[in-house]
């Protein structure tokens, strides 16, 4: 593709007017040329794909982009990683690839954007029937040899054999998100196991309703009370916030929250570690039943198996039960109210433990070392 350095071309150019030059050098190249807008944007789209590429996914800069626009025009050779290449003329994408090359997704992606090592050479070689120079280094002006490459390939395997091997590359994904989600789901009850009292929100009655202007953003959590006779627990809703208290926006998405929880949902929410609770709330395996469990005061169990769609008779209240400033402002991060700041009586002056100085307590605004006293703190 050419690259015509041209005042038609050119973002100086205003209407046969030069805005570098007091004369317009038609048709001449410009040394101080620099493509419009127009021209840059056809460029990027009718750019070679192995130039476009690199370009688009920020590889190279644009300077480069140009660089390599005109060596292509000039016929020479453009490098090319050749998986990108084989990818292109052999019409595969990198799970088909790693298909036909028998080899998980980790083994191609380390050749492709690593290296290739000689063992994997000999058996992309053969298998491609590609020549194991093309893994050293392969460029733009051997396009037409890899294109009877893929010829050959296609020859020696036929269409139902490449198809398979494709197919091979499919299933080998599957297997691997799959036990990959048999590992996180193991991993999940896991931790549910070993910190289930930890997010239980025991002592909720001392929350500080923080209504200052602190933090940039809050952490909150409601708690969904359940109740039968004496018999009560909770689920708990999390959310973050830069607003104040239970706004009816919040209500519409606490109860949409609580209209959603069926078994399908709690089945997802439990497999993730997500569905925080106190109440052991269960999916039955029928998929229509729901299983939880409340307590009196005295710790009595009261075990409960209703339909999915009655919870909400069992709600009896919502209550905020924790406040957690998130992100102090910078305005707010002065000494004064730094654990690791001393104040030097009789003076606006202090010393800084991290800093091992003496600093100016109303001037500092803290953004590195600053620590909250405890007895600042507010929720």
């Amino acid at each position: 593709m050419r690259i015509d350095k041209i005042c038609k071309t050119c973002g100086f150019d205003s209407n046969g007017v030069c805005g570098m030059y007091t004369t317009c050098k038609e048709g001449e190249e410009c040394d101080d040329w620099e493509a419009s807008l127009e021209y840059y944007t056809e460029i990027t789209k009718k750019a070679p794909w192995y130039i476009k590429k690199p370009y688009d996914q920020c590889k190279i800069s644009y300077e480069k982009f140009l660089d390599l626009l005109q060596q292509d025009e000039q016929g020479v050779g453009v490098e090319i990683n050749i998986y990108d290449a084989i990818e292109k003329v052999y019409e595969l994408n990198s799970v088909e690839l790693a298909g036909v090359l028998d080899v998980s997704m980790g083994v191609l992606g380390y050749a492709s954007t690593q290296r290739t090592i000689p063992k994997r050479k000999r058996q992309f070689s053969s298998r491609l029937h590609i020549p194991e120079s093309f893994f050293d280094e392969f460029l733009s002006t051997q396009l037409d040899a890899l294109k009877k490459c893929r010829e050959e390939f296609r020859d020696c395997y036929g269409d139902e054999l490449i198809e398979k091997f494709k197919q091979n590359g499919y299933a080998a994904m599957e297997a691997k998100i799959e036990k990959q989600n048999a590992a996180d789901k193991i991993r999940n009850e896991k931790y549910r196991e070993e910190n289930q009292n930890r997010y239980q929100y025991k002592e909720k009655t001392k929350m500080y309703h923080d209504l200052s202007d602190d933090y940039k953003s809050r952490d909150y959590v409601i708690a969904i009370t359940l109740k039968e006779g004496d018999y009560y627990g909770n689920i708990f809703y999390e959310y973050s916030s830069g607003g104040y208290g239970l706004s009816v926006d919040i209500m519409e998405d606490i109860l949409q929250f609580i209209e959603n929880l069926d078994c399908e949902e709690i089945n997802e929410l439990n497999e993730e570690g997500l569905l925080n609770n106190n109440i052991a709330l269960q999916a039955d395996i029928n998929g229509k039943d729901i299983h939880f469990e409340l307590r009196n005061d005295a710790g009595e169990k009261l075990e409960k198996t209703i339909p999915e769609d009655e919870l909400q008779k069992y709600i009896v209240g919502y209550e905020m039960i924790r406040c957690d400033g998130r992100g102090m402002k910078k305005e707010r991060r002065k000494c004064g109210s730094c654990e690791n700041f001393t104040p030097i009586e009789g003076c606006a002056k202090g010393n800084c433990s991290v800093r091992g100085d003496i600093i100016q307590r109303s001037r500092i605004i803290c953004s590195h070392d600053y620590v909250l006293k405890a007895d600042k703190v507010l929720c």
